[in-house]
């Protein structure tokens, strides 16, 4: 009888390499002693070092030794153990199906497994399915104890800018969220990629070089509003809510993305177009393009449908929009600007974990002249991480102190209602003394004003006859509504309301409802300022719209200035009477209010 050729088949994986017994010269002693046993002809060794055996197609030596196996060469593959040559119960079969179909059986020595017969061509069937079976389980648990981690702020990702470890969980790092912050406030503004880039490498934000696809991961990354999202390298991807504390608000970070969606479908952007991806067309409802025509006349900047070629001029656009232009330049001026960041920054005091990182920073200065000292780091490269370090010192201890400062800072929404009001009131009595944002707006470069446009507004509705155009609705950006609104109902900010005065309309502030003690408190602050006048009024319905508020005449030169809602101690809305704060200035007898 013709002794059988066969093949010795020998795998390890990388994580194999490292297991007794499962080395590629273990496996090949072991096998050929088999060989021997058997009195097995060797026609060849095949090996497939540090390859998964979770396939069979992308094993060079594998595939090999099957041509051999349907060139009639090979009658009996021999390997290690069952797991060496797959781990598939598919695979399995159509190994089984192929080497049945040459008349070749397989042998492991490990397995006691011999397919030269039905019995044991059903073992090791029932073998796979088992082993399959533990795999699967070992994948669930897996997944099972990841979720559960994820879920209690052990986040697996690598360091993250905005985000440092304490006790193995994912926490913010005070020293570098307001660096996320800003790119996105910056992107929210209208600033592209490259131009946040070119800010921080010109700055040298943390020393080091930024560039358009590190922003754009950064605005992409769901880390920022609290959210992880695993298996996006498999195309599974899940998405796991509020695991970590978030840098930056979900709105915000999916205004982001919408405006990403925008200028991926108009890329192409001018700096000289203040009302960029703004104007609706009134008869497509599209967004309009932005157009310049040539020639040697005056030039005006015009927005421009692409389908019905409908224009309007945008110097016509900014003479109806003035108004909403000067309340936005005044709310961005006077309390975001200047009253939202620090009110902010006293909420979140991060002192504590600044002084920890502090106190890192500086230990690594120290283990980092030991090494120099030691001659494992050169002297440029000590020169170079020790000046980084230090300057990363330098923003910190600056943070700090601004934390130091924030903790001795008594301050309230009432200070920021106080100190608009007092800019307010300068304006009635002084003369030289001017708060006229719509001067400001024209004093603003176009990349300026670009840049409130965009930062407040989402789209303007417009309706056009011939020439003449008309404002139908803006449509203001969410954040900036409920930011707003937040101030508003914390008496930060006012509201203009147009109301009559002797037949004649004029605006006047009014302020979110206070109660009597409010009021009361609130004048005497007001009053150490300037000569102001105080009086309360009766609300007497007119009709469903409009109610009345009369006052006895005081000071012939009193002018309203701002009205208060007054409310109950207890809370309640319901308003019967206005307190008036009046400004000596000229005469006034009757208000009809618009509601």
């Amino acid at each position: 009888m013709n002794k059988k050729n066969a093949a010795i088949y020998c795998r390890v994986s990388t994580e194999d390499q490292a297991r007794e017994g499962y080395s590629l010269p273990e496996q090949q002693e072991k096998l050929k002693d088999l060989c021997k046993y058997r009195d097995y002809n060797i026609y060849g060794i095949y090996e497939d070092a540090g390859i998964s055996g979770k396939d069979m197609e992308h094993r060079p030596q594998f595939q090999k030794m099957l041509e051999s196996v349907r060139d009639g060469k090979v009658n009996v593959i021999v390997a290690y153990k069952l797991d060496r040559l797959t781990r598939s119960v598919r695979d399995l079969e159509i190994l089984i199906s192929e080497l049945e179909k040459y008349n070749c059986s397989l042998e492991c020595a490990m397995d006691d497994i011999n397919t030269s017969t039905a019995n044991g061509r059903f073992f090791v069937r029932m073998l796979t399915v088992l082993s399959q079976l533990e795999i699967e389980r070992v994948s669930e648990r897996t997944k099972f104890g990841m979720v559960g981690a994820i879920k209690d702020g052990h986040i697996p990702v690598r360091k993250t800018l905005g985000f440092m470890r304490k006790d193995k969980k994912l926490i913010i790092n005070p020293a570098e969220s307001e660096i996320v912050e800003r790119i996105f406030n910056l992107y929210y503004k209208g600033k592209s990629y490259q131009q946040i880039a070119n800010i921080f490498n010109e700055e040298k934000v943390l020393n080091k070089k930024w560039n358009d696809t590190t922003i754009l991961k950064t605005l992409s990354n769901p880390l920022y509003k609290g959210d992880f999202v695993s298996g996006t390298r498999t195309g599974n991807p899940v998405l796991y809510e509020n695991v970590v504390e978030s840098i930056i608000s979900k709105k915000l970070w999916e205004e982001c993305q919408e405006q990403t969606r925008k200028n991926t479908r108009n890329y192409t952007r001018r700096n000289d177009y203040i009302f960029f991806q703004k104007i609706i067309c009134p008869n497509c409802h599209k967004i309009m393009a932005c157009k310049a025509p040539g020639g040697s006349k005056k030039k005006y900047i015009y927005y421009q449908c692409n389908s019905c070629k409908t224009y309007i001029r945008e110097d016509k656009l900014i003479e109806l929009l003035i108004d909403e232009i000067t309340q936005i330049i005044e709310y961005d001026s006077i309390v975001k600007k200047h009253f939202a960041p620090l009110l902010k920054k006293k909420l979140e005091n991060t002192n504590e974990l600044l002084l920890k990182e502090l106190k890192t920073l500086k230990d690594k200065i120290i283990r980092l002249k030991d090494a120099y000292l030691n001659e494992i780091i050169i002297l440029e490269e000590y020169k170079e991480d020790k000046n980084y370090l230090e300057n990363r010192i330098k923003d910190i201890e600056r943070k700090i102190k601004e934390e130091q400062d924030l903790e001795q800072y008594n301050f309230t929404f009432e200070d920021i209602m106080l100190k608009r009001d007092i800019e307010s009131v300068k304006s009635f009595i002084n003369p030289f003394y001017e708060l006229n944002f719509q001067s400001k707006w024209n004093e603003l470069p176009i990349s300026e004003r670009q840049e409130l446009i965009t930062s407040y507004i989402d789209n303007i509705e417009v309706v056009k006859n011939d020439k003449d155009i008309k404002i139908k609705h803006i449509n203001f950006r969410k954040t900036f509504i409920e930011e707003y609104a937040n101030l508003f109902n914390n008496k930060g900010i006012n509201r203009n309301q147009v109301i009559t005065a002797n037949d004649v309309p004029i605006n006047i502030e009014v302020s979110a409802p206070m109660t009597r003690e409010e009021i009361k408190n609130y004048i005497k602050k007001l009053q150490l300022n300037y000569p102001i006048d105080y009086q309360e009024l009766k609300k007497e319905q007119i009709n469903d719209k409009q109610f009345m508020l009369k006052y006895s005449k005081g000071n012939y030169f009193n002018e309203p200035f701002k009205l208060i809602p007054i409310i109950d101690k207890k809370g309640l809305l319901k308003v019967t009477h206005y307190g008036l704060i009046e400004v000596p200035i000229s005469p006034i007898n009757i208000i009809n209010v618009n509601i």
